[in-house]
């Protein structure tokens, strides 16, 4: 199946636009107008750009594909504090991403590559295995298609759908870039954080790239045994290789780093776990985010009892760690990574 021929609207630079429209005999401060058509009021087609002339407007239609994804599935949790969105291209299932709703305003999930390389035995989108990186274009239309849905400005953004951000480094980097743009949606950095596995090269890069975007590292273990089993990842990039990483990026940066860790029932979740990952963040500012498994059907972890996640967090309070245990939110709309794409492809063990 061949892709159009026809450029995509979200690959596009502002300058790059302007030089499309001086091409058509255009004066190049549409590409402002237009600009701000598609990153502050969410148009999805040049249609709906009504201060542009018709002639125009049918011109940029005829060279250049506004729009490239269709939602093919949306799910809102019965609680209404998460909606999800699976994304196609021609019919076929390609992303998803989140909007989740919390006091401060909403933010939105993003997807980075079609399934995820890295293979966390405890996530879904293992089960998918990888296909390709997503295009910048392909990921700043799950945000804007969110923000258009809900009609709404949403003013944060994670990186921590499907992928591993730093193996598409490129693509990520300019959707942040773009969005931060004050000319088109004006995103502020600083509500932007990437989350990786640990790709210590791209770890390093971002300290210099970021601009004050953030960084979040899934480290699920505090050991390379129990890492090795559950994070296959780190038998390319062992915890230690990882850990220097990160403490050059904190070191960088100036920043706290968020470090991701999903309790397993018997697996990662005792005390003694909760002691060696305190004594391995011991020299980093850091705020540790317990997330107690949410379960995905066919896999046979098991989601931790209530009193063993508050003892892991009162260990890492003990030994003066930042914790926080991540509220559940859209269990019941299959929102973990993966989830909603392997029910619509029936994508089996």
């Amino acid at each position: 199946m061949k892709d159009s021929p026809l450029p995509h609207f979200f690959e596009l630079g502002l300058d790059e636009l302007s030089s499309v429209l001086s091409d058509m005999g255009e004066k190049p401060y549409r590409a402002k107008q237009i600009w701000s058509w598609a990153y502050k009021r969410f148009a999805s087609s040049f249609d709906e750009m009504t201060d542009l002339p018709l002639a125009l407007r049918q011109k940029l239609a005829d060279a250049i594909v506004m729009r490239r994804l269709e939602p093919l599935l949306v799910q809102e949790g019965t609680d209404s504090w998460a909606k999800k969105y699976l994304w196609g291209f021609r019919g076929t299932p390609l992303a998803e991403s989140v909007v989740m709703k919390y006091s401060y305003g909403s933010s939105a999930c993003l997807s980075t590559q079609a399934g995820c390389p890295a293979g966390c035995a405890f996530c879904a989108s293992r089960i998918i295995g990888f296909e390709r990186n997503l295009s910048k274009g392909e990921i700043l239309e799950q945000f804007l298609g969110m923000c258009r849905d809900g009609n709404e400005r949403i003013g944060h953004l994670v990186f921590m759908g499907t992928g591993e951000p730093f193996l598409n480094y490129d693509a990520v980097i300019g959707a942040i870039d773009t969005l931060a743009m004050e000319d088109g949606y004006g995103l502020s950095r600083r509500k932007v954080t990437v989350s990786t596995v640990g790709v210590p090269q791209a770890m390093r890069r971002f300290a210099k790239d970021s601009g004050g975007a953030r960084l979040a590292l899934s480290l699920h273990a505090a050991t390379d045994e129990v890492r090795d089993r559950i994070v296959p990842w780190n038998k390319r990039h062992p915890i230690g290789e990882v850990m220097a990483a990160l403490r050059a990026y904190a070191k960088d940066t100036g920043q706290r780093v968020t470090v991701e860790y999903m309790l397993l029932r018997g697996i990662n979740d005792s005390s003694e776990d909760a002691s060696k990952l305190a004594g391995l963040l011991s020299d980093i500012d850091c705020l540790v985010n317990l997330i107690p498994w949410n379960p995905v059907p066919g896999l046979l972890f098991q989601r931790p009892e209530r009193f063993r996640v508050e003892k892991f967090q009162e260990v890492l309070l003990g030994n003066r760690v930042k914790v926080t245990v991540r509220r559940s939110l859209g269990g019941d709309i299959e929102a973990a990574c993966g989830q909603l794409r392997r029910q619509e492809t029936k994508t089996e063990i």
